[in-house]
């Protein structure tokens, strides 16, 4: 089903464990840091103090521009974190085994620091050929209006470190005209994600142990949820069930806005593919079913470079895909609960039975 309102950016789906990311190296003994590419830890404890921030994203970046919103080759490797805390190559070991025997060298080999990001190697190239540009058209509907992710941060003041801090995850519905961002923008949140759709205090995704160190927000420790992301893109809904996630903000001085966000986590190939079926469907109709749409999935299948859980096993063929995606955020307020979202058919509904 597809979403009528574009707005409706993430979906909870359910509590998970832990994020796990691609392999080791092959050659052994190698001692690593499994710090790199990971978000920074957390520091002592340090009770919030402030009224809170309530950050709505601005501009999203899914791998085929830089975080300067350049076309520059390669940029998807700034994107995501180092999940599994190992550097993987292409003769690393103890991985699972590529999709259809896909040679290592189409699949493992990270971005920097160790940067585990398959879909934005492999995917977000397949996604430009359909939708060009995906990146700035995203953006552009958020500085529409049309749809944002909030991330509301409890407690936040003025110190550059904090822990632990309640945080809570929103999807913004329409807002109705182009947002000013100067913090007075009241972004209307939908009631999918809420516990009480009477209560905008009762989001679905809550981070109870998220922190702030040296200016920059996480999300926790441990990833323990996953949502739904979707995407706009015109009028195609991209959604990206993003499992094991973590999410990190490096914050402005003033804690009034986000220079440089990151979401990470895994991707289940199987729903992906499914989803990516409709869309493809909605922008080529004609490619509904047939050879030429499973050659395209099979693209997608083939990416795949991580267990859906999140684990690594040698025996075993990958079923998950690894994601980053970058991002910025403004501060606004909370507004209203939007009306729950109208659904309407998918593009590549079956052909009704012959009654004749």
């Amino acid at each position: 089903m597809r979403q009528s309102r574009i707005a409706v950016a993430v979906y909870l789906a359910t509590a998970l464990v832990s994020a796990a990311g691609c392999g080791s190296e092959a050659t052994a003994p190698v001692v690593q840091d499994v710090d790199l590419g990971q978000p920074p830890a957390p520091g002592p404890e340090q009770a919030g103090d402030g009224e809170g921030v309530a950050f709505a994203i601005d501009r999203l970046f899914l791998g085929d521009t830089d975080r300067d919103g350049k076309k520059v080759a390669g940029s998807w490797k700034q994107y995501g974190f180092n999940l599994d805390g190992k550097v993987s190559s292409t003769v690393s070991q103890d991985l699972c085994k590529p999709v259809d025997d896909t040679a290592p060298s189409e699949v493992y080999p990270d971005g920097a620091d160790g940067i585990d990001n398959a879909f934005g190697s492999k995917l977000v190239g397949l996604i430009s050929n359909l939708l060009t540009e995906p990146s700035t058209r995203v953006s552009d509907a958020i500085g529409k209006g049309d749809f944002t992710v909030i991330f509301k941060v409890d407690g936040l003041g003025e110190r550059s470190s904090y822990n632990p801090l309640t945080a809570k995850l929103y999807g913004g519905a329409t807002l109705g005209a182009a947002p000013t961002w100067d913090g007075a923008d009241r972004w209307p949140v939908v009631p999918e994600l809420l516990d009480d759709a009477q209560d905008v205090e009762s989001a679905k995704v809550v981070f109870p142990a998220s922190y702030v160190v040296d200016d920059t927000w996480v999300s926790g420790p441990d990833s323990q949820v996953t949502f739904r992301l979707n995407l706009t893109v015109s009028d195609t809904i991209i959604g990206l069930t993003i499992r094991n996630v973590r999410i990190a903000m490096d914050l402005a001085p003033d804690h009034r806005s986000v220079v440089k966000g990151t979401i990470a986590g895994v991707l289940e190939t199987a729903v992906l593919v499914e989803e990516l079926r409709g869309v493809i469907g909605a922008v080529q109709p004609n490619f509904c079913e047939g050879p030429a749409l499973e050659t395209i999935l099979d693209q997608v299948r083939r990416a795949s470079d991580i267990m859906k859980d999140g684990s690594q096993d040698p025996s075993k063929e990958c079923d998950a895909i690894s994601i980053g995606i970058g991002f910025t955020a403004k501060a606004v307020q909370l507004g209203e609960i939007a009306p729950p979202a109208e659904t309407t058919g998918v593009p590549c509904q079956p052909a009704p039975a012959d009654e004749g």
